[in-house]
């Protein structure tokens, strides 16, 4: 049986408004294969392209953006703001599936990085790319023209400049940072305009809470959108700041400078993810049982730990302390 977005897909075929695209292509053809609605004679003032994918790749998901025609073989230069879809199997808020119909709207002008484009003078069209899974791999890049008839143009309202940052450093769009299990994340977001931005993990493997994103696993990727509603003098705006998600660090209690002699010291037993930590003496001054050392002559003491690692969560802890034996 098939789904209502399907249904959609195979109408359009059968009346013939569905068009393959054919543009030229680098040696290295893109695998993914997307069929399209009218992409010419557009209406300036706002336009929807109706399509979906019969073919996506399995590498990664993929952004579709509204752009300016790019020079030669390097991505386009200029991209709108806040026209652009992120397609992908995972799913989440914020994403497009795609198996289903996919809706694009265009316009006759854009704004991308404080640039006003009028698309009704200028080549635009659909930029699609991998997604920040991927970020340097550019086979699956392509351009897709499309063009506006002769018109008035939507009025363009000031494009909001959005700031989000991880711990003070600003993060980039669509180029994605570390982020470990577990770490300190604190994320502070402002816009220029002054409107309130909404902030929302897009991925089941970070949360984000109160100006805190945390990261679930140690392994795999997240992400963070971000969105403003707009006004009158301000258009809406909205992204996502992709992040690598890596191996949290553990930690455990400081452990003691000096001791007398024949006093005893409980140690930490567990680290902050909760792993066992295992003592071991390395010299005469002092020995350890399970977690308590106990001081036995004047001298160093040193002391060997231990914390095993946890595969896609956190690395291993090791190291040693010397501890004085008065």
């Amino acid at each position: 049986m098939f789904t209502s977005s399907k249904k959609v897909l195979i109408a359009l075929a059968i009346f013939g408004l569905l068009a393959p695209v054919t543009v030229m292509t680098p040696a290295q053809a893109e695998t993914f294969k997307f069929s399209s609605g009218p992409l010419t004679n557009l209406d300036p003032a706002g336009a929807t392209i109706n399509g979906g994918f019969t073919a996506f790749p399995t590498k990664a998901g993929m952004y579709i953006q509204q752009c300016i025609a790019p020079v030669g073989a390097a991505r386009p230069a200029t991209c709108s703001d806040t026209i652009q879809l992120w397609v992908t199997a995972a799913g989440g808020p914020g994403t497009t599936s795609p198996t289903g119909a996919i809706a694009i709207k265009v316009a006759g002008s854009i704004i991308g990085k404080g640039v006003t484009a009028d698309c009704t003078t200028s080549q635009c069209g659909l930029f699609f790319r991998f997604d920040h899974t991927a970020p340097t791999d550019t086979s699956e890049d392509k351009f897709l023209p499309i063009s506006f008839a002769k018109g008035v143009a939507a009025p363009v309202l000031a494009a909001d400049e959005i700031t989000v940052t991880l711990n003070g450093t600003p993060l980039v769009r669509n180029v994605p940072r570390d982020l470990a299990y577990r770490a300190d994340a604190k994320i502070v977001a402002t816009a220029k305009s002054g409107l309130s931005v909404a902030l929302t993990s897009l991925t089941p493997e970070c949360t984000y809470s109160n100006g805190t994103l945390t990261a679930l696993k140690g392994a795999g990727q997240c992400a963070l959108a971000f969105s403003t509603a707009g006004n009158t003098t301000t258009a809406a705006a909205s992204g996502n700041f992709p992040f690598i998600l890596v191996a949290g660090t553990q930690a455990m209690s400081t452990l003691p400078t000096s001791l007398k002699r024949g006093a005893t010291k409980t140690l930490a037993k567990e680290t902050s993810f909760g792993e066992p930590i295992m003592y071991k003496s390395a010299s005469k001054s002092c020995s350890v049982k399970a977690n308590v050392l106990k001081a036995n002559k004047s001298g160093t003491c040193v002391v060997d730990y231990h914390a095993e690692a946890k595969d896609g969560m956190w690395q291993m802890l090791h190291g040693s302390a010397r501890i004085r034996i008065k």
